[in-house]
């Protein structure tokens, strides 16, 4: 099935382009190539994360259905976050003036980035849950995952290049086995087609 090998691929390379932002950190600061490849990343891993929700669905549909609409929030905020880290390089406007300006506008910067940006690592850690409870993954690729959206925030927000390294190979560890139990399973299927 073309659309699950597609699925499979975008799972892969959603957390590959995740994981290569933070080499291109400026000072602690995303700049131009680190925030677009955040922004970028997002999409082949939602379209991922969809074929990862047809197989949760299965087992706990209501749960899977919640916890989709949560993800997308938390990718939104996530984009959001790269494109903050673009445009601040983009615009000459690095350091904490960028982030101190958004108080000007709180409901609006409370709705676009201080809101929906932690909720990326919460979806992460609920993700891993769920594939470990429903068994339909190996438990280490569940835990990787839980300790990797434990560790992702605090990489993340005080810019400490080796935990953010670190909960990035934590993810794409088993994201990768992720990607390839999808890719067997489509060709599994097709076969049976």
């Amino acid at each position: 099935m073309l659309i699950k090998r597609l699925q499979a691929v975008a799972l892969f390379l959603g957390p590959v382009t995740f994981a290569a932002s933070p080499f291109f950190w400026n000072d602690g600061h995303y700049g131009v190539t680190g925030g677009m490849l955040i922004a970028l990343s997002m999409v082949p891993w939602v379209y991922g994360f969809l074929g990862e929700y047809d197989r949760l669905r299965v087992h706990i549909p209501n749960i899977s259905g919640i916890w989709l609409i949560v993800l997308l929030a938390g990718m939104f905020g996530t984009i959001s976050f790269g494109l903050q880290g673009f445009f601040e390089e983009a615009l000459g406007v690095v350091n904490r003036i960028a982030l101190s300006s958004f108080s000007e506008y709180p409901p609006q910067s409370l709705l676009v980035l201080w809101l929906p940006g932690p909720i990326f690592p919460l979806a992460l850690f609920v993700f891993g849950l769920m594939i470990g409870w429903t068994r339909t993954s190996p438990r280490w690729a569940a835990v990787f995952i839980c300790v990797a959206a434990i560790a992702f925030p605090a990489g993340r927000v005080l810019r400490v290049d080796w935990i953010a390294y670190l909960a990035d190979l934590l993810l794409v560890l088993p994201f990768s086995y992720l990607a390839w139990q999808a890719w067997r399973s489509a060709g599994t299927r097709s076969e049976n087609l």
